[in-house]
C-alpha cells in the first residue's frame, strides 16, 4: 500500500499538477508633480501645471488635479488654466495604475491674488550723505507704499514704510531695501563709500543778487518764490551759487541742497503736487527762462511734502560735478511745482528769503 503512494505522488509531481503560488500584491503607483509655471498669479491669468506617475508593476492609465477651493480641475498628465478663484489654493494631484490602484496624492501651493494687488512701490530710497570718511555716519531715507513688510540689510532689519535710519558702515556698504506683499517682492539699493582720504567741504549761500523766481506772464521778481499767485499765475524759483572754490578737477563726494528755512503760503502742495528741482543755466532772468511742463528723466529732487531735511541725490552730485569738469563757477537751480496754478484764486507758494538756501558740498582733490 506504502508503494502505491509513493506512486501516486510521483506521478502527480512529474506531470506538474501542484498548487501554484498566489500573485503578487498590486503596489501601488507614486505621483510627482514637476512643474507649476507660477506661485502667484493675478485673477484671470493662465497658469500650468504638469506632473508623471510611476508604476512598478504596470502602468499609469488615470491623473487627477483637485483645488482646495475650486475642486476637481484636470484628468490630463499637464494642463493650463486661466479660471482659478481668488484665495490660497493647495493643488492635489495623483495617478491610477491599470489595476486601478491610486497614489497618494502631492500637493504644491498657488495664491491667486485679489484684483488689484499690485507690488510695493519704492519711491524713496537713499543715502545722505552717499560718501563719507572712516568713523562718520550717513542717514538712510525711504518711503514705500503698499508693502506688508519693509526689511533693510545688512545690519538695520525691519522698519516702517517711511522713514530714516543713522548708519555707521565702517567700509563701503551697499543697503538693499525689501518691500513685500502678497502680490510678490521688489528690492532697492543704496550706497554709502567710505573713503580713508580727507574731503573738503565747502559751505556756500546762494547769491542773492543772481536768485529770484519767474511768472508765467513774464514778470520777474528778486525773490525765489515757487507756486502760484493769488490771479492764478504761476511762479518758477531759481536760486545761483558761487562755486568757484571747488578747484577744477576736483570729485564731488556728496551735496546737500538746504531749502528748510523756506516760508508756506497757503496749501502749495495739497493745491500743487509735488515739488521738482532741475539743474539749469541762466544769466539774467528773464521770461524764457521759466519752463512749462516736467521733464521726469532731468529731476534732481522731488518731493510731495514740505522739506524737513537737505535735498540730496546722486543727480544734484552728478549735476554739480558736470559744471566744475566744465570749470564754471556757477550752479543754479530751478523749482517748480507739477501744476502750475489751482485756479482757486488762491495764492499757495514756497518763498526763500535772500541768502537762506544754503549748499554744502564735499569733495576729494
Amino acid at each position: 500500500m506504502m508503494r502505491l503512494f509513493l506512486l501516486i505522488m510521483v506521478f502527480t509531481f512529474v506531470s506538474g499538477c501542484i498548487l501554484a503560488p498566489p500573485p503578487a500584491p498590486n503596489e501601488p503607483p507614486a505621483a510627482y508633480i514637476d512643474s507649476v509655471s507660477a506661485a502667484r498669479i493675478s485673477p484671470g491669468e493662465m497658469v500650468t501645471f504638469a506632473g508623471h506617475g510611476i508604476d512598478n508593476d504596470g502602468s499609469i492609465a488615470a491623473y487627477s488635479w483637485r483645488s482646495s477651493i475650486d475642486g476637481e480641475l484636470s484628468t490630463s498628465a499637464s494642463f493650463s488654466t486661466s479660471s482659478l478663484s481668488q484665495g490660497s489654493h493647495t493643488i492635489w494631484f495623483k495617478v491610477q495604475d491599470n489595476s486601478g490602484a491610486w497614489s497618494k496624492e502631492v500637493s504644491c501651493h498657488v495664491v491667486v491674488l485679489p484684483s488689484g494687488l499690485l507690488v510695493p512701490v519704492i519711491s524713496l530710497f537713499e543715502a545722505n550723505p552717499p560718501t563719507i570718511s572712516r568713523g562718520e555716519s550717513a542717514t538712510l531715507r525711504w518711503d514705500v507704499s503698499g508693502a506688508a513688510a519693509v526689511k533693510i540689510e545688512p545690519n538695520v532689519g525691519n522698519v516702517a514704510l517711511a522713514g530714516n535710519r543713522v548708519v555707521f558702515p565702517t567700509k563701503t556698504t551697499v543697503y538693499t531695501l525689501t518691500a513685500t506683499n502678497q502680490s510678490g517682492a521688489v528690492t532697492a539699493t543704496t550706497g554709502v563709500a567710505v573713503l580713508e582720504v580727507p574731503l573738503h567741504t565747502v559751505e556756500l549761500f546762494s547769491i542773492a543778487a543772481e536768485d529770484g523766481h519767474v511768472r508765467r506772464d513774464g514778470m520777474v521778481g528778486p525773490e525765489p518764490k515757487v507756486g502760484d499767485t493769488i490771479t492764478d499765475v504761476a511762479m518758477q524759483a531759481f536760486l545761483s551759487f558761487d562755486i568757484s572754490s571747488i578747484p577744477k578737477g576736483a570729485t564731488i563726494r556728496s551735496a546737500a541742497l538746504d531749502l528748510t528755512p523756506a516760508e508756506v503760503h497757503g496749501s502749495p502742495f495739497t493745491m500743487l503736487g509735488r515739488l521738482y528741482l532741475y539743474h539749469c543755466h541762466y544769466s539774467q532772468l528773464g521770461k524764457r527762462d521759466f519752463v512749462i511742463g516736467i521733464a521726469p528723466s532731468a529731476v534732481l529732487y522731488t518731493t510731495s511734502a514740505m522739506l524737513a531735511q537737505p535735498i540730496s541725490s546722486s543727480q544734484l552730485v552728478n549735476a554739480i560735478q558736470s559744471q566744475v569738469d566744465a570749470g564754471s563757477n556757477r550752479f543754479q537751480v530751478r523749482l517748480q511745482f507739477e501744476k502750475q496754478t489751482s485756479r482757486y484764486h488762491v495764492a499757495d507758494y514756497l518763498e526763500l528769503r535772500s541768502d537762506e538756501a544754503r549748499l554744502v558740498v564735499r569733495y576729494e582733490d
